[in-house]
């Protein structure tokens, strides 16, 4: 609810935009997709965090295993996809 956390917020939609571009139908999206696309969007490195990942950062917050328990693993960089191919249609 902080102004100062207004473009943290605006930059993740837009990363999430581009996945999902307007005219995507989202009641075909399943839980697999949703969580594919926010493990590709937490591998993303942020110059807000200091080139760090928030994956990463949430790995050293609270560990290994409240992130599997939360289906969350890190995307090594050379695989993170931002891309509307990244899940299997694209409606």
């Amino acid at each position: 609810m902080r102004s100062g956390q207004k473009g943290g917020v605006e930059n993740v939609h837009t990363m999430l935009r581009i996945v999902l571009p307007k005219g995507t139908r989202f009641e075909f999206l399943t839980q697999w997709d949703v969580n594919l696309i926010v493990n590709h969007i937490n591998s993303t490195p942020r110059e807000s965090l200091g080139g760090e990942t928030p994956y990463n950062l949430a790995l050293e917050s609270f560990g290994e295993d409240i992130l599997k328990a939360l289906q969350l693993r890190r995307i090594v960089p050379d695989e993170v996809n931002l891309t509307p191919k990244l899940i299997r249609y694209n409606r």
